[in-house]
This record gives C-alpha cells, structure tokens and sequence, in this order.
C-alpha cells in the first residue's frame, strides 16, 4: 500500500527497499519502522513508501507484538500470517544514527565524571568505521544528519568516519586505519570538561569563552593518556588535531614535521565537517564550496596530500549528484576535471545547457541535493 511519508506510523513495515543516491537501498524491506526510520526517509526526501497493509494482518497477533516491534531497529521480524523470516542488514544511515546514539550516551557519562573505557568506545563504532569507506557518497553526504542540537556526537562520530576513509585513501595499514578512526571519534572528547553552556550557546563564542573550549584538546590528551591500550597516534591525534602546518593552530602552535600523521588526517576531516555542518550560530555551507576555502583560503595550513587525498576520494563519487547553484538553478554534476574538483561540469534541469563552472566565477555549487 502506497502511502506518504508524513503519514507513516512507527510500527508499519516496508513492502519494498528504499533507494536514493545509491544502488543499495537506505532502508530494506521488510523493515519494522521507527523513529530514526522515519528521520532518514525525511532527511532523504523519501515523500512516498510502500507499507504493508495493516488490513492484511491478524489484529490480535500485532497486539501481542506492539511492545517489541516499537523497540526493533533492522532485526528478523517473524510474521505468522505471512510465514516469512528474514535477516534485516542496516542501511549505513541507521547504522551511523545509531552510533551516534550511542556515543552521545558516552559522552555524557563522561561528562558526569566517569572514565573512557577504550573496549566500550571500540565496540561502539567499530562497524561504522569498517563500513564507512563503502559508502563514499553517504559520508559526503554526512551534514545533512547532524543538527545544531546534537552536533557534538554527530561530529565525533563523522570525523571518525572520515578520518578512516582519508586513511585508506592514503593507503595506511588496515590497522592504522582504525586507530585514525579511533582517534577521530576521540578527538572532541575533552569536551566532556567544557562548560555545558558554552557547547549549547546560541551565539558566537566571546573571546574568553573560546579560549576555555580550546582547551578540549588538553583535556582530551589528558583523559586518554593514563589507558594502558591507547596508542600513541591517537594520543598526539587529539592533542593536535587543531594544530595547524604553519604553526597557526593550537595548543602548543606545533607545526610542519612536529605534527604526528595521524594529527594532520583528523585536522582536515575536523575542518571540513564542522564547516559543512549547521551550527547554532550559522547555517551549514556547501561541501564545495567549503573545499574551495581550504584549498585557497586556508592554504599552507592543512597537509597538502590529505587534501588531495579528500579532493580524489569525495569528487570521484560526485558525478551524478543532484546539485543547487548560487543563482537558485538545480542541475547534475556530469564532469569534474582533476585540476578544479570544485568546479565541475554542470547539467541545468530547466534547459539541458551544461555549463563549465570553472569558466563562470559569480557561480558555484551552494547545495548537495542527493
């Protein structure tokens, strides 16, 4: 039964899988909605799914089940009247929605005074660090999830991410690639120690409000360094991920060949998420244009091969993507040449026209539609 998706009821389940930008479905069929269902489906754009229709099951037996179908995230679901039994795997949008629920839970244990539990941390986000790098136009797609709200945990957690699939890109060690997911999902988390107020402030921070939030990175340093299994990359990662190459960043102004590697992979995902994503105090901007701006406004501060390294690896997969223009117009990217990944090929939805936006300088790519 088709339905709109404002309509849907936690509890219904899908008749059919759920694509969007990819040949794998965001959300399986058969499928037992809930609430992070439905926030992907709008995240998505999804303004129609097929469901089951209720008048199709047996009443009582959906009675005896409410209680664990309201609980169920992508599992087996076993209906009696269809006789069918099927293993439900996680579309990489629930499963990232879930980690970050989980580390938001973390965090805020943290925040009460308990300590890391490195084995906890890892058994959180090890799936969707391993599983990440399969989905490379999700994860460009990252910012759309997070919201002013809870952007910290989704930081984290997309940082992670990133900071994993910048690694393979730059062909380390499988091992070293998760230990640089790690360190990423870590890398805000002296936080914890930070005044709650000013992680919720609405506003712009005064300049000794941010001289207090810049000091995460001690506090991070310091509440890793005493865990007997914490790795000395991830230990330098989060000290200087806001370091920078000309010695600009903080806390110590380290620079150039002082920086530890894995510092300057988590210094360019940090960077990019946090201008992608929406903020309390201003709007999220275009990943394009936000590598446009590290790449020319931001030059010699970032390590120029995890630049290329987040240019290749993200533009490769933009071909395709559905996009909206500074002048309102919508079209698909059908070309990005290597020397300008920002300034690809534009195909226009009202006339067809293709257009070359490294020759037009009063455009560039405001928004990632799908």
């Amino acid at each position: 039964m088709k339905v709109k998706t404002s309509q849907v009821k936690i509890g219904q389940m899908l008749v059919q899988d759920i694509f969007s930008m990819t040949n794998h479905p965001i959300i399986n069929k058969n499928t037992v909605l809930n609430s992070e269902h439905l926030r992907v489906l709008t995240r998505f754009h999804i303004e129609e799914i097929d469901i089951l229709n209720d008048s199709g099951w047996d009443t009582n037996h959906i009675k005896k089940k409410e209680a664990a179908i309201a609980s169920v995230v992508n599992t087996e679901e076993k209906i009696a009247d269809l006789s069918v039994k099927k293993e439900v795997i996680p579309s990489f949008p629930s499963m990232y929605l879930q980690t970050v629920k989980r580390f938001k839970q973390l965090f805020t244990n943290w925040q009460s005074g308990s300590s890391i539990d490195m084995l906890e941390v890892r058994q959180s986000v090890l799936q969707v660090l391993e599983e990440g790098s399969n989905y490379p136009k999700e994860i460009l797609l990252l910012h759309h999830y997070a919201t002013s709200a809870d952007y910290i945990y989704h930081h984290a957690i997309s940082v992670g991410i990133l900071s994993t699939f910048l690694a393979k890109k730059l062909n380390y060690s499988n091992g070293d690639c998760i230990q640089i997911g790690l360190a990423g999902v870590l890398s805000d988390c002296g936080m914890a120690k930070v005044q709650p107020k000013l992680l919720k402030k609405s506003s712009a921070l005064l300049p000794a409000e941010f001289d207090e939030v810049k000091k995460h990175t001690i506090h991070g340093y310091n509440m890793l360094k005493k865990i007997p299994s914490i790795k000395e990359g991830v230990l330098l990662g989060v000290l200087q991920h806001h370091e920078r190459e000309d010695g600009s960043g903080y806390p110590l102004k380290v620079k150039g060949s002082k920086l530890h590697p894995f510092s300057k992979i988590l210094a360019v995902a940090d960077v990019y998420l946090a201008m992608t994503a929406e903020r309390p105090y201003r709007s999220k901007q275009s990943p394009f244009k936000v590598l446009e701006m590290m790449m020319k406004d931001q030059f010699g501060k970032f390590d120029h091969q995890v630049i290329r390294a987040l240019l290749s690896g993200l533009s490769t997969f933009s071909v395709g993507s559905r996009v909206k223009l500074t002048n309102h117009e919508t079209g698909e990217i059908v070309f990005i040449e290597d020397s300008q990944p920002t300034r690809p090929m534009i195909k226009l939805d009202t006339n067809n026209e293709i257009i070359a936006l490294k020759t037009r300088n009063d455009l560039f790519i405001e928004e990632l539609l799908s």
